[in-house]
């Protein structure tokens, strides 16, 4: 009790007269009281996209775990005897592989598919990370006080603070879209107090150093891949000397001192070859820009490219004030305790979600990796994947909701150009045209299948990835993006698919696939009805069932590239091809417990809580199954969420708790218009797998995709429209009974405010572009007057 006490008086000297001079906003700020211990629990991240930074704000060190997105080892450069990732023969043994499935001898079909249908991963490569910068400061005697660490999510902006000896010291971090760098700045409110020694320890040792007028140049080639780097480092200081001595730079005595910091290698995202020019000269102009700029102005331009995207949207819930005045780790903690009431904690989540949306993933760079654009490894946890199964994707649910359209620009470049591999995927896999892509993707194209069956025979990675180039344009209305960017893309993807589906049982099926990271446990020619065994594990598993997972997804490829013709007045026979075959897909059925079977056969496992729900993609991300529209079917995929779990871990499923699984459960239940549950599901993905710093992990592993998500799944409990109308409050969970959003989209190109109050809607404000469709709106589910005086409909 007094520990806590304590921390609610310091908080109070922070907001109050204390000697911290930042605003620590309860729901724009995170905030410590003592330097980070563990990089994926406590550190703190800054990021612009191309390049991110994690710190840990120890008084007498500091140090920034530096990645940049390409710093990716294998692809076409990394050895001389490079081998494509197609192991060819596929295309001669699909049709042999599909006969077996039809005859319904999965063994053989497996066997084949082991053989056939794999990837080879020899140069497939993994992202690494930069380096460590240090950043060494005096020791002193004398005691800290006033201690503070943070994000200004408002103005993207880390800082540390504190007061020893009477001095109170400023440091400020922060990644610069505008200026491609990262800029350090440190200040003291007296004069000659900025002194420190910078070093760094590179990933890659580099084999030239440069001395330049206060700075170092830095060349190298990252190992396993033959691409050069550069990293230039540049003080800046007001007061005091700067020298360099070997290869570490000195400041003393200066009266405030900038660290610009800018790295850059020759990759270039164009297949095949993938390689640019050369990143001296790119650093050199950053560099040289910058120091003519000067800091204030790289600040300035900096917040202000930032806000034109996070001020788009504005929530408000109101909250407990105690809770708010403790540090970001004690309430994280009160959560984890089972303590709800701190509603503007989640306000908090909702802002965290945005800041690492657009510090992870703007236009003209790659999309987040599993860790975002932040990395503290030589090699990142599973390669640093673009894992197109569920995360990639998941990292961008809040971008049409939360108005962040385009930071979604470097997912989509980066699918555009997988369509070239693809395209050879296709032919020399199944001996078709279109193109196709699996369930893992690195910088260097790769499309096949992965070297196991259990998680890389995964055909619909495409379908997927473009649902979400259809989704940028159902938000945004950008008619052109649609003729000259999605759909090509989209009518080639749906082009192998109308090559490749399978006739069965009188009906259209994909074969070979695999329900994603999924079997069926077998015994004597016959599944085991109540297995407890982990469905990943192969020992007696069972793998080329045809799965509902990619029947659900080439719907909705379909279903979109038709609508996506229609809206551009083109391909009328293609359409009509499309249509013919949609309608012939296998038919969604109900298994015996009333559950959404996830294979055409009914062995759907009541102790079955594998992580992975992809035979429920119909009801979200798609909108195949619809909460008003097909009830019955949104009973089957709540039966199956029911007998799946909550993404709870247990002792035999290891792996079927963490993030990504649980924010994939918490956007089905707020489809389903039960906010109790996916919030429910939220505070327990917070208590089993969060970190204080207000991440999460999967598998022990800090991963980027739930938290970025988490913007999304809070919007989709306030706002749907997937249903062709505008349905306000679907799912508002009791634990939020007043608040207010702002600037949130709706699918069609409407922006919309909400408040409510008590749980109920107390109005709403929809603004609608000229030439738009007058809205149908509901208040979760239930058709309301056309004079409804809670609702204003404006145009923008």
């Amino acid at each position: 009790m007094k520990r806590i006490l304590s921390i609610i008086l310091f908080a109070a000297g922070v907001f109050g007269v204390g000697q911290a001079k930042e605003q620590l906003s309860p729901d724009q700020t995170l905030w410590f009281t003592s330097p980070a211990e563990n990089w994926a629990q406590q550190a703190l991240h800054i990021g612009n996209g191309y390049m991110g930074a994690s710190f840990y704000g120890s008084v007498n060190r500091e140090r920034f775990d530096i990645a940049e997105k390409t710093f990716w080892t294998g692809g076409p450069h990394s050895s001389s005897d490079f081998k494509s990732p197609i192991i060819k023969g596929g295309k001669d043994k699909i049709e042999e592989i599909r006969k077996l499935i039809v005859e319904k001898k999965y063994v053989e079909a497996d066997s084949l598919c082991r053989k056939y249908m794999v990837g080879n991963y020899s140069h497939y490569g993994y992202f690494s990370m930069v380096g460590n910068l240090y950043i060494d400061f005096p020791e002193s005697e004398h005691p800290v006080k006033d201690y503070v660490r943070g994000i200004d999510l408002s103005t993207s902006r880390g800082f540390v603070e504190y007061v020893q000896e009477d001095t109170y010291f400023k440091r400020e971090y922060f990644c610069s879209y505008p200026d491609k760098l990262m800029a350090l700045h440190f200040t003291s409110d007296k004069k000659n107090k900025i002194n420190f020694n910078l070093s760094q320890i590179l990933t890659y040792p580099a084999s030239q150093v440069k001395k330049e007028t206060d700075g170092l140049v830095f060349n190298g080639i990252i190992k396993g891949n033959g691409l050069k780097y550069c990293i230039r480092i540049k003080v800046l200081q007001e007061g005091g000397t700067v020298s360099i001595v070997n290869q570490n730079i000195c400041v003393e005595g200066a009266d405030q001192a900038t660290v610009l910091y800018a790295v850059d290698t020759e990759y270039k995202q164009e297949y095949p070859l993938y390689k640019g020019e050369n990143p001296q000269n790119n650093t050199a102009k950053i560099i040289k820009n910058a120091g003519i700029k000067g800091y204030e102005k790289i600040k300035n331009d900096h917040i202000a490219d930032y806000q034109a995207l996070y001020n788009r949207v504005k929530l408000i819930l109101k909250g407990d004030e105690l809770s708010e005045k403790l540090p970001t780790d004690t309430r994280v903690r009160q959560l984890q305790n089972g303590f709800t009431d701190d509603s503007s904690l989640k306000t908090l989540w909702f802002n965290l979600s945005r800041y690492l949306i657009i510090s992870a993933s703007r236009p003209g760079t790659l999309p987040s990796t599993l860790q975002g654009v932040w990395n503290t490894f030589e090699k990142a946890p599973w390669n640093g994947n673009f894992q197109s199964n569920i995360n990639l994707q998941e990292m961008y649910w809040s971008c049409g909701p939360t108005r962040l359209t385009e930071c979604e620009n470097a997912y989509i470049s980066w699918v555009k150009d997988l369509v070239e591999p693809g395209r050879k995927t296709a032919e020399e896999y199944y001996g078709t045209r279109g193109w196709v892509s699996h369930s893992t993707g690195n910088i260097w194209g790769h499309t096949v299948p992965g070297d196991d069956i259990l998680w890389g025979l995964y055909p619909s990675g495409a379908a997927w990835h473009c649902h979400h180039l259809w989704e940028h344009y159902v938000f945004t209305q950008d008619i052109d993006y649609l003729k000259n960017e999605a759909y090509p893309i989209m009518k080639e993807a749906a082009l192998f698919w109308l090559e490749n589906l399978t006739p069965y049982e009188g009906y259209l099926i994909a074969a070979p696939t695999v329900s994603a990271e999924h079997g069926i446990e077998m015994r004597n020619g016959s599944p085991v009805e109540f297995s407890t065994v982990n469905g990943e594990e192969c020992a007696k598993k069972i793998f080329t069932v045809p799965a509902y997972q990619d029947i659900v997804m080439i719907y909705d490829l379909f279903s979109n590239v038709v609508d996506a013709a229609n809206a551009l007045h083109v391909d009328k026979e293609f359409s009509k091809n499309i249509t013919i075959a949609k309608d012939k897909l296998y038919p969604l059925k109900k298994g015996k417990y009333g559950q959404l079977q996830e294979w055409v056969a009914d062995v759907d496992n009541p102790r079955d809580h594998h992580r992975h729900i992809a035979h429920l993609y119909g009801m979200y991300p798609g909108n195949m199954i619809s909460y008003t529209y097909t009830p019955e079917w949104a009973n089957a995929v709540k039966k199956s969420l029911e007998m799946r779990g909550f993404g709870e871990f247990g002792d035999r499923w290891p792996h079927t708790g963490g993030n990504w699984s649980a924010a994939w459960r918490i956007a089905l239940w707020a489809r389903l218009h039960e906010g109790n549950t996916a919030m429910h599901i939220f505070n327990r993905l917070i208590k089993e797998n969060g970190y204080e710093n207000m991440m999460s992990n999967q598998s022990g592993n800090m991963q980027v995709d739930a938290t970025m998500a988490t913007a999304g799944l809070f919007a989709e409990m306030l706002l749907q429209s997937h249903d062709g109308f505008i349905d306000l409050l679907p799912a508002l969970p009791t634990e939020w009974p007043e608040g207010k959003i702002t600037g949130l989209a709706a699918r069609g190109g409407y922006i919309i405010d909400i408040e409510w109050k008590n749980g109920s809607l107390v109005k709403a404000e929809i603004k609608m572009s000229k030439g738009s469709v007058f809205p149908v709106v509901k208040v979760n589910g239930t058709s309301i007057a056309d004079d409804d005086s809670r609702i204003i409909v404006k145009q923008l």
